[in-house]
């Protein structure tokens, strides 16, 4: 008989102990195997491996699936920095309980951030036990999520060729009338969360850009508004606490070096960072439209 563990991996990565059972597995066998540290148990009746995503094993002891931001992060969409664990349930399903401690009712506890999704989904295949499946994960976070992030979220799936035509068209017959325009304003070009948080607030702002636009062949200027005005976004992982300052001083003179070039030719650049974006917009947008009102988007410079 083939190792627990590797019957576990099998069965994309989470069991059932009547699918150990059926499957010739003792309960004895099971126990021994946690004690042992070769499997985990999150929830009751539930085993993974101990290499398994946290974010996994916390949505299994809820009581469900990785949903909505939390999946999509998983596929490597564009989600905000910070977000709660989206755990989608059965419809029917009652005993949920908390993501850290699987004795704990989720009812029972004041202020739970767990976000229970409960609406209609594909059945779960092998590969998508442990989290629902792109187009649901879309879904979900189109219907749910703010304007701005779903849009970022659509973006990535488009630039990543997740989604298709198809695919946006299997969203849009699911969606109420009020969020498709999300799809409509999703663009595959974008090419980070910020950027395309940014790109949303410029269109509220009625500030049209058009991204990644080539320039000499050899760069790609993030945003352009008008003709000459270069939004450069930094994203939120610009610059980490594990870089060494010498990794962070080529970083920046790589960025001046991009912003130099840019002016050179006649471009006037604006770089501004994720924290700019998300949390200081009102005087990014101020700026923005200062260097607007001097005409510095419509023409060169001499």
């Amino acid at each position: 008989m083939r190792s627990l563990s590797e019957v576990v991996r099998r069965r994309g990565g989470v069991m059932s102990t009547a699918e150990f059972l059926a499957f010739g597995a003792s309960s004895h066998a099971l126990t021994a195997a946690v004690r042992s540290g070769v499997l985990l148990r999150p929830r009751q009746g539930w085993y993974v491996l101990p290499s398994t995503r946290e974010d996994y094993v916390r949505a299994l002891r809820v009581g469900g699936r990785l949903a909505s931001v939390s999946a999509a992060a998983t596929y490597g969409l564009a989600v905000p920095h910070e977000f709660h664990l989206h755990v989608h349930v059965a419809h029917e399903s009652s005993r949920l309980r908390t993501e850290s401690d699987r004795y704990v009712r989720l009812s029972d506890v004041a202020g739970e951030t767990t976000v229970i999704h409960r609406g209609r989904v594909s059945p779960p295949t092998l590969a998508t036990r442990l989290r629902v499946g792109l187009l649901d994960c879309l879904l979900q976070v189109v219907t749910t999520e703010s304007e701005d992030d779903a849009v970022a979220c659509v973006d990535s799936a488009l630039r990543l060729g997740l989604l298709d035509s198809e695919g946006i068209e299997w969203l849009r017959k699911r969606l109420p009338a009020r969020r498709q325009c999300i799809l409509d304003r999703a663009d595959g070009k974008s090419d980070s969360y910020p950027e395309s948080i940014c790109r949303c607030k410029l269109a509220r702002a009625g500030i049209e850009t058009r991204l990644q636009v080539p320039v000499l062949g050899e760069r790609w200027i993030d945003l352009l508004i008008g003709d000459h005005l270069a939004i450069e976004v930094d994203g939120a992982a610009k610059y980490t606490q594990d870089m060494t300052p010498a990794q962070v001083a080529r970083r920046m003179n790589a960025d001046r070096v991009r912003d130099a070039f840019l002016e050179a030719i006649g471009f006037h650049v604006i770089r501004i960072s994720y924290f700019m974006v998300m949390f200081d917009w009102p005087a990014t947008l101020g700026m923005i439209q200062a260097v607007m009102e001097r005409g510095e988007h419509l023409s060169r410079r001499r």
